[in-house]
């Protein structure tokens, strides 16, 4: 077998292990920000996306909290980088059936959490 082939089989293996896990929590803890999209997040991603629409961020959200956590439970939006965001949309995005509409939303609800994120941070 090529390299390919087994990096497609590994990989397989982990997102079919990833989706059995029995760690699954669709709410956050007690300590986790609000993942709710709200005017922050809207000014903090405009930077990045001047057409980004609160409709577009609730449906990101929409969609975060359901297929997204459905399957994987939820996972710390702030804990991973954007480029790391930014693969995980692409990679899933397909299996999930989403349309390009649906990860544009998705995609802009993930980037505009962690935008507001650092905005916060400053």
């Amino acid at each position: 077998m090529t390299i390919s082939k087994l990096t497609i089989i590994a990989l397989s293996a982990i997102i079919i292990t990833a989706c059995g896990s029995s760690k699954k929590s669709s709410t956050p803890t007690a300590a986790a920000p609000s993942l709710v999209p709200g005017d922050a997040q809207l000014t903090a991603i405009k930077a990045k996306f001047p057409d980004a629409t609160a409709e577009q961020l609730k449906e990101g959200y929409a969609i975060y909290t359901g297929a997204c956590t459905n399957c994987h439970g939820q996972k710390n939006i702030f804990k991973r980088s954007e480029a790391s965001w930014m693969h995980e949309i692409d990679d899933m995005s397909p299996k999930a059936n989403l349309t390009s509409v649906q990860k544009d939303a998705l995609t802009k609800y993930i980037l505009s959490m962690k935008a507001a994120q650092a905005t916060d941070a400053k």
